[in-house]
């Protein structure tokens, strides 16, 4: 599996740097750490290497023109071109990442990229049409699908992870317990996450109450009806994982947060599409398998190095944007956990 090497060695960076933040006793931002974490290593899958300086201007443009977007979500605005700084240093930002994107291509076309990244494979992908490779303008489109919703969904799920140990001590406690018994101390590897059942329980809860999809849409192929009401042909429908994950109907008091709702035995009776966080049939999420490791590996590693605690004081609100995000972000002091086996320590890779 070539990506947990580069999802791992960008966490233990991380969680590196977090250790002088932890003995300042001072705080941080886990939804902005947890977006920068996943913004570089969606980089990292698609291009491999590439420049600091690249990879800096990139991410900055991204937050920037995301966080523009989400707020003109529910402006009263909507989408009008009106010529305000905000508009102003929203399309410089999809200029600068748009520029990344072309340049990067046109590299990779001259000389290659290095093998095993998405990239790599994309250039070899048929498009359209079937039968010939991705024009550049099909290539630029998929990668920039990719750089979008790879990191910022990612983000927001883990930010909700490390809110729900920070308020959720027994929950905390059982996770720790499986991590020390499966890895005694040591990083994750792909072999080891059949085996950190909790662990996937505790991530399936966190995106069944705060899905970060929260709203998507379906557009009918034809006519139809569903509890008396007519759906027409190529209408706009909504649907709310978020609605349905909290539905009295399909969970036992689903405004608990309770992990092992999702053991094998709760689970299956359940009907399929009361849980789809990464919604379903032909259009679910074509990155949900790579999300679900991320987050994986990237909870196992932090769980083990730090406890987590919501700053005295701060109230943690739902923020239904683009994802839903914590609001104002979750604030936390970090606790350094003491080394209960040899393998514990910073680690390299």
């Amino acid at each position: 599996m070539p990506f947990v090497p580069i999802v791992t060695a960008a966490t233990a960076a991380m969680l590196d740097r977090w250790q002088r933040i932890a003995e300042h006793g001072k705080p941080l931002d886990l939804q902005r750490e947890m977006t920068d974490l996943t913004c570089a290593i969606i980089l990292r899958v698609l291009f491999g290497d590439i420049a600091a300086a690249d990879g800096c201007a990139v991410a900055q443009a991204l937050d920037l023109a995301l966080e523009h977007a989400s707020r003109r979500l529910w402006s009263p605005l909507g989408w009008l071109e009106v010529p305000t700084s905000g508009n102003r240093q929203y399309r410089c930002a999809l200029r600068t990442v748009d520029g990344f994107l072309s340049g990067t291509i046109a590299r990779a076309r001259r000389q290659g990229c290095p093998s095993g990244t998405l990239l790599s494979l994309l250039l070899y992908t048929c498009g359209a049409e079937g039968n010939r490779q991705m024009s550049d303008g099909e290539l630029h489109d998929e990668l920039k699908a990719f750089l979008v919703a790879g990191h910022t969904t990612t983000a927001s799920a883990l930010a909700w992870v490390g809110y729900a140990l920070a308020v959720n001590l027994r929950v905390e406690q059982q996770l720790k317990r499986e991590l020390r018994a499966v890895l005694e101390g040591r990083p994750p590897g792909h072999e080891d996450l059949h085996a950190l059942h909790y662990t996937r329980m505790l991530i399936m809860e966190v995106l069944r109450l705060y899905p970060p999809t929260w709203i998507t849409a379906r557009t009918p192929v034809e006519d139809d009806e569903i509890g008396g009401y007519r759906i027409a042909a190529d209408a706009i429908v909504l649907l709310s994982p978020f609605v349905t994950h909290r539905h009295p109907g399909f969970w036992e008091d689903p405004e608990r947060f309770d992990p092992e709702r999702f053991s094998p035995e709760r689970s299956a009776a359940r009907p399929r599409f009361a849980y789809f966080p990464f919604g379903g049939g032909p259009r679910s999420c074509i990155g949900s398998g790579f999300a679900s490791l991320e987050m994986q590996l990237v909870v196992a590693l932090m769980a083990q190095r730090y406890r987590l605690t919501l700053v005295p004081g701060c109230r943690v609100d739902l923020d239904p944007g683009l994802t839903l995000r914590p609001r104002p972000g979750v604030p936390v002091h970090l606790h350094q956990e003491a080394p209960s086996h040899r393998h514990f320590g910073r680690w390299s890779f």
